[in-house]
């Protein structure tokens, strides 16, 4: 695993012209205390390094290991193993003949600033809301896209809700580039944010990043959750329970800024047996989370489960309702014909939560196939 830490060597000059000395490589975030430290240096560099602290005093010291290739980068390297030093601290590495490395620290929250800057990215992706200066700073931005009348597609067309019917699907984040809205994408990452707060409920009590929500009896994390879930909640169709698979243009949007873009009406597009799993794992974690804020807000956590199964009944009529663009639709698909992970998952959630037997059966995966032996032919 060593040798994924490298990092491509920075080459001076023009390309005829042999490569630098490149400098010691070592993760500038940091290590927490337990963990495995490596750093990546040039093969000449010698037989030994040091860590010192900021005052340059030496605190750790061992041999490099032999030289070795790694292809990538084109590069000789040793690698230096410091994974025995576990007193929090500043350091740098030292090796005769090389700058020192960068910084780096040791501690048990070297990752901390990682994780709330990647809670707040989610923030600057909200959809339908002004990214003022004080929380966006340089990012600050007009709202854009609403969704407040937003079109059933032909595609998503159903009797209680006709081609052209007008609902409202505000809020949620857009997608990856573009201001669309996709339920298989934005599920899975709202229930990564909501299986760290299951799993790990301190990780982020108390952590502010500097959202309109901040300082309010919630735990940001889950802010910019609810955020989401909102939308998602819209995106199903009351009557039969089934999930629009998108929230879309019908062209993608210039490359513009979000309030410049509004040019053309927004429809929701065709339900998916996809997007109704993908609905149903998610609503279905997000009960029980927010089941410990009911004073927050009341009736959720039930809304939520209740949306959950009315997904998964939906999902269990209708087992392969593959999404694929309309003929005038020419936005992503998040398209999916393997279905088997995703019935999988919404079972294994819906049990966690209910407890039915029903769900507990379903989410067996469907049988393996026997592993593939040296000199037999396989099915791929």
């Amino acid at each position: 695993m060593r040798r994924f830490l490298c990092l491509l060597s920075l080459v001076a000059g023009p390309a005829a012209a042999a490569p630098t000395v490149a400098p010691i490589k070592v993760n500038g975030l940091g290590f927490l205390p337990g963990a495995q430290k490596l750093a990546v240096l040039p093969a000449g560099a010698g037989d030994r390094f040091e860590v010192v602290g900021e005052d340059g005093k030496r605190v750790f010291a061992a041999a490099l290991s032999a030289p070795v290739s790694w292809a990538p980068s084109a590069e000789r390297v040793r690698v230096a193993d410091f994974s025995g030093l576990a007193a929090s601290g500043s350091y740098r590495l030292r090796v005769p003949g090389l700058p020192l490395s960068d910084r780096f620290v040791v501690a048990p929250d070297a990752y901390r600033s990682l994780g709330a800057a990647a809670l707040k990215a989610f923030y600057f992706n909200r959809s339908g809301i002004a990214l003022d200066v004080r929380h966006a700073g340089a990012y600050a931005r007009a709202a854009g896209h609403p969704d407040d009348t937003v079109l059933v597609h032909a595609s998503a067309a159903s009797p209680g809700r006709p081609a052209g019917t007008v609902i409202a699907a505000p809020r949620g984040w857009y997608d990856a580039g573009d201001y669309n809205k996709y339920v298989p994408s934005a599920a899975i990452s709202t229930w990564t944010l909501l299986a760290l707060l299951e799993h790990f409920p301190d990780a982020y009590r108390g952590e502010d990043v500097n959202i309109p929500e901040s300082g309010d009896a919630v735990p940001d994390l889950l802010d910019e959750a609810m955020w989401n879930l909102d939308w998602m909640l819209a995106m199903q169709d009351p009557q039969d329970g089934g999930v629009y698979h998108k929230l879309t243009n019908l062209r993608f949007d210039a490359m513009v800024l979000p309030h410049e873009a509004m040019r053309e009406p927004r429809h929701v597009v065709a339900k998916s047996t996809a997007a109704a799993l993908d609905f149903a794992a998610t609503m279905a974690v997000a009960s029980r989370v927010v089941a410990a804020y009911e004073g927050r807000w009341p009736g959720l956590s039930q809304r939520m489960l209740a949306a959950a199964e009315a997904a998964w009944r939906w999902a269990q009529a209708h087992p392969a309702v593959h999404f694929k663009n309309p003929p005038d639709v020419l936005t992503g698909e998040y398209g999916d014909t393997q279905l088997a992970d995703e019935r999988a998952w919404a079972a294994a959630e819906l049990y966690i939560t209910t407890g039915k037997d029903s769900y507990g059966a379903a989410m067996q995966l469907d049988p393996l196939p026997p592993p593939c032996r040296p000199g037999t032919t396989c099915a791929r």
